[in-house]
């Protein structure tokens, strides 16, 4: 999948990199707040949210490009979704992962959206 658009493209890029600034600020954060344990499960909820995020953005970019439905993107949103409940399920039960750590991490793209949103700037013009 690749955008042409340069805006759309540039929109894209800069969510993305909020989205990762704001990993490794929870992460930093929850180590420095509350030590390692909450580090881990702010850890584990951003891994969460980055294969969700980054996944999503791919299969809704090739539907949005390809204009219908196949049964390979709805497999792998399947697989994303199975592949994140086990994921969790595995941090609560065998890592003992601190729950809030775990959602301030699952919250990272809320805080990601709304960064972005804010820090936006001024519309951009094009040549059209």
């Amino acid at each position: 999948m690749t955008i042409k658009d340069p805006i759309e493209k540039k929109k894209i890029l800069r969510l993305n990199l909020t989205l990762l600034l704001i990993f490794a600020g929870l992460i930093g954060g929850g180590y420095a707040f509350k030590g390692v344990d909450f580090a881990k499960g702010t850890l584990v909820g951003c891994i969460v949210v980055a294969i969700n995020f980054f996944i999503s953005q791919r299969l809704l970019g090739q539907l949005i490009l390809e204009k219908k439905l196949q049964v390979r993107l709805l497999l792998s949103y399947l697989f994303k979704l199975t592949l994140s409940i086990v994921i969790l399920f595995l941090a609560v039960t065998r890592l003992k992962v601190d729950l809030i750590g775990l959602m301030l991490g699952l919250s990272s793209i809320f805080f990601s959206v709304v960064l972005s949103t804010l820090f936006k700037g001024a519309p951009e013009k094009t040549d059209g």
